[in-house]
């Protein structure tokens, strides 16, 4: 996920001019290994909304967005989710190859939900260099803290700062 440097994942108007004008076209940013090794992916239905059109979930990787709108068009490989996450997570664990991923898309309250249910093993966050002053947070209200080992910082020339972190929970 990208988040503002003071914590926003979208501004109050929901413009993400913010986001796109920190990115270089000529730069990766990690995300063709990502795709590698993600064996299926988990997205809110606002973060599926946004990024439809730039075909993700037309891929023949699987795509579950967590929702309660059972009206939402999605293409073939891409499928509505209500219910536990443990329960999605240990379905597509199952049936998912060892050396692959789940890949967690966003947006803040899904990333809460995994993390409160301990789901997840890895946080990666691209830190954009702007501040939004407001808008929807990276988090929502996290039930207990979550001690994060830092795995990667990976600077990028037009300021951006990936950060991968390993997740353990604390009492």
């Amino acid at each position: 996920m990208a988040a503002s440097l003071d914590g926003y994942i979208r501004s109050f108007s929901g413009d993400l001019s913010w986001l796109n004008d920190a990115m270089s076209k000529t730069e990766d940013y990690g995300f063709a290994a990502t795709e590698q090794r993600t064996g299926a992916y988990v997205m809110g239905a606002n973060t599926y909304r946004e990024v439809a059109g730039m075909g993700v979930g037309a891929s023949s990787v699987p795509t579950y967005v967590v929702t309660h709108d059972e009206t939402l068009a999605t293409p073939k490989n891409t499928h509505l989710f209500r219910g536990d996450l443990a329960d999605l997570v240990a379905r597509l664990k199952a049936s998912l190859p060892a050396e692959k991923d789940i890949c967690v898309y966003g947006g803040g309250q899904l990333v809460t939900g995994f993390i409160d249910a301990g789901l997840l093993d890895e946080l990666g966050v691209a830190v954009i260099p702007v501040i939004l002053g407001g808008g929807v947070p990276f988090f929502g209200s996290i039930a207990r803290w979550t001690k994060l080992e830092l795995a990667e910082c990976r600077p990028y020339p037009y300021g951006i700062v990936l950060l991968n972190y390993r997740l353990s929970t604390t009492s």
